[in-house]
């Protein structure tokens, strides 16, 4: 059963960080100039950020639907 859960939380994990990578995207091209160095903080800096909030974003998810049961 643990191990379902740990797949679930993963597989959820995976599409939030899918939607907040095309939110990003739309914001990111619309707003910020297209350029190395722009590309190169998108990669180092934005795109941690997306994955550390996908995992906090499903965790806490995850949180809210075990206190629902």
């Amino acid at each position: 059963m643990k191990l379902l859960e740990r797949i679930i939380y993963f597989l959820f994990t995976i599409f939030i960080f899918i939607v907040l990578w095309n939110v990003m995207t739309r914001l990111w091209d619309a707003f910020v100039p297209w350029n190395y160095k722009t590309d190169f903080i998108g990669v180092v800096v934005v795109t941690p950020l997306l994955i550390a909030a996908a995992f906090i974003l499903s965790s806490l998810s995850f949180k809210v639907i075990k206190a629902t049961k």
